[in-house]
This record gives C-alpha cells, structure tokens and sequence, in this order.
C-alpha cells in the first residue's frame, strides 16, 4: 500500500501515536489484532518502539523497509522502532507479539552487552524448533503473554526481567550475539547511542552539530571521537545516513512526489536533495523508486 502523505505511525497498529512510557512492555497474540485488521497489517511504523514477534504456526508475507520475505511455519521477526513494516498473515496464524520502548531496550543493553546492535536491523529468521534457544525463546514469551494479561504483585518488574531474557535468547537465535559481545560500554558507546536517539528526534530540522553537542552536554570534538569510535563515521555523515534512509522509505511507501519528499525531510532545495540522495545511493530518486527490489524467500 502507498500513502498519498507521510507514512502513519501508530503507538500500536490502529492505535493513535503517544509517547510511550519508559518502561512499556505489551504483549499479545497475533490473533488479537489480526482478526480486527482481516489478517492484514498495513505499512505503518512506531516510533520509540520495538517489537519482537514470534511466530508459531502460519504463514506470513512481510515487509520490513526493503526486506521483502515469505515465512512458513517457525519464525522470529524483530522490528526495530521507526521501521516501516507490514503484515499478511493466514488466517489463523498463531504467535505473540512482544512491544517495549526504546528507553527500556537501552536501559537492558547498559546491562547484557550481547543485546547491543540486536535493534539495529530489522530481521525475519526461520526457526527450527529443535533448538534449545528456540524452545527458551517460545517458553519466554508464553511467560510474558500470562504475565501482562494478570495484574499480579511484582508484575512490571516480572516484566522486565522476562523481557531481558527473551530479548537475550531471540540475539542468540537470530545470530547477533555473537557479532555483538559481551565487551563493557564504554563512555564513547554511550554518548554514540544517546546521539543517535537524538537525530531521530531532529533529523528533519537540519541542525549542526555544534547543537547536538550541547543537546548532549560535550563537544564537538568529544562526539566526533565518540562516532568515529563506535561505527567509523563522524557525526555529519551519522546524520546524512538518517536522512537517506528516511528518503528511501518515503520513496518506497508514498506517493509523494520527489519536490515534496524533499520538503518533508526539510531540504530548502528539492533540485539540492535529489544531489544528495544521488551522491550517496548512486541512483536518482525517482530511479530508486522505479526499481523492482525482488522478493527474498526465507522459507
């Protein structure tokens, strides 16, 4: 589905955008709201938010930004906060969908090093389910779908912690633990994340550096070394990344015209954005959007 405006973002899918809550965690079947939507989850986004979804038995024809796949049977899904994604489930697939806010996956990353990187990237992975980490993983959100539905003593920090360990359990099962060890975070890796949460919040209003900086209570020099450190990229080229994918999923998911792309993303100079996006992803917009990206069997 392509929108006529911007791409719409729900707190959760049918549900107007609110900031969420820190400590966040939903928990339901896909069933729940699959029903409501006729199995049909249009392309939309959240932001501040992640989901975990794990499915069970089905089938599920997804998108995540440019991922395109087929799963059938066993399958763990990860959607990080402001992916564009959509679903087509069978009727009467069965599995859990796990959302929690950004804040809270930071917070657990501070604590279980594997988890850093684990929202970086969407991921749609086939299970097998002999695996031992598979069955945790099936156990954990069992867990937390009982958990969220009673209103028990303890609940939000039982929670929690089912939350770390299911998030810990899916890293090893989708094979970002291992490229994500358990080394400390260091000062540098800290004020990297905390900058980029803070270009989600203003990558359209084009402010310098200088400004994130002060935002972030250091220098310019300090976050420089904290950028290149954590990823090899200074902060400018952190921020034009941001941009380009936001172009892309616009382009992908709009009909918005490249001139109105350009003004939604807060460039002045429509003919200066289509330079930009070119320079950097070697196409012109509208040649990017004219592209037919194949689909990707994971069945």
């Amino acid at each position: 589905m392509s929108w006529n405006g911007s791409i719409p973002a729900f707190s959760l899918y049918g549900e107007p955008p609110q900031i969420p809550d820190a400590c966040i965690v939903h928990v339901e079947t896909i069933a729940e709201r699959g029903r409501i939507h006729g199995w049909t989850i249009a392309a939309h986004r959240h932001h501040d938010l992640h989901q975990l979804l794990l499915v069970k038995r089905g089938r599920v024809i997804l998108r995540l930004d440019s991922l395109r796949a087929t799963l059938r049977g066993a399958a763990l899904i990860t959607v990080p906060s402001n992916t564009v994604h959509s679903f087509q489930f069978a009727p009467d697939t069965r599995g859990i969908v796990v959302s929690f806010a950004s804040e809270l996956v930071a917070e657990l990353a501070n604590s279980r090093g594997s988890l850093r990187g684990f929202f970086e990237r969407p991921t749609a992975v086939p299970l097998s389910r002999s695996g031992v980490a598979v069955q945790e993983v099936t156990t954990l959100c069992n867990l937390l779908l009982r958990e969220f539905a009673h209103s028990a003593p303890g609940r939000e920090s039982a929670l929690r912690g089912l939350l770390g360990a299911l998030l810990t359990n899916a890293s090893r099962v989708s094979g970002t633990e291992a490229a994500t060890n358990d080394a400390p975070i260091t000062r540098e890796l800290e004020l990297h994340e905390r900058f980029r949460q803070c270009i989600e919040h203003n990558y359209r209003e084009h402010i310098p550096i200088e400004t994130y900086a002060r935002e972030l209570r250091t220098s310019v020099v300090c976050l420089r070394r904290a950028c290149l450190a954590a990823v090899g990229l200074p902060p400018i080229e952190i921020v034009h990344q941001r941009l380009v994918v936001e172009a892309q999923r616009q382009l992908r998911y709009t009909t918005m015209s490249v001139t109105e792309i350009a003004y939604h993303l807060g460039f002045e100079d429509p003919a200066y954005f289509s330079r930009f996006f070119t320079r950097r992803m070697k196409t012109t917009p509208r040649a990017f959007r004219r592209r037919d990206i194949p689909d990707e069997s994971l069945t």
